[in-house]
């Protein structure tokens, strides 16, 4: 699809106006974001866009040229669904705290290798992979990326419950698969 935008090839993309935030314009870099960009092919290994309405959360229903821009970098859908998480993760961390919380102090909580909140001590990072391991089916990933973060920051009762029963979703769609 060719989008008729005003503006030079180098021109940025923004978001639309009617959106008071964007994670594509945190997760993009400026080069990714050119305009110059909608006219490359869409590469082999990118940003689905089930994933990208996912982790919009906008619900932005015009053409949204950042979207198309997303879809022609070489994200996947785990670490554009991954960015998201983290995302909702700063924002609850500040909420929690009190202050804002910056992108690298986020990403090194999420990341951190023994996180004191859980008693297996493994990261939010560790958690997120297995869960979204377990969600995912010939290649697509069935959950939504809100409810594996859900899962990722649940006290352990709850996220080791949720990791059996996926394990049993998993075990009867590949029961179905198998006929």
């Amino acid at each position: 699809m060719k989008l008729e935008l005003i503006g030079s090839e180098e021109d940025i993309i923004q978001r639309p106006l009617g959106c008071d935030y964007c994670i594509f314009e945190k997760i993009l870099t400026k080069e990714q974001r050119k305009l110059k960009v909608l006219d490359l092919p869409i590469p082999e290994r990118h940003i689905h866009r089930e994933t990208i309405e996912q982790i919009c959360g906008q619900g932005y229903d015009e053409t949204c040229p950042i979207k198309y821009a997303a879809m022609r970098s070489l994200y996947d859908d785990f670490t554009a669904a991954q960015f998201k998480a983290i995302s909702i993760f700063i924002w609850d961390l500040g909420k929690q705290k009190q202050m804002p919380i910056d992108y690298e102090q986020g990403m090194i909580k999420w990341s951190r290798d023994k996180n004191s909140d859980f008693e297996k001590q493994e990261s939010y990072a560790k958690r997120f992979r297995d869960i979204w391991n377990l969600g995912l089916r010939k290649n697509r990933q069935t959950l939504t990326t809100n409810f594996i973060y859900e899962v990722v920051i649940a006290n352990p009762f709850l996220y080791n419950m949720t990791v059996e029963i996926l394990k049993q979703l998993k075990k009867e769609s590949e029961k179905r698969d198998a006929i």
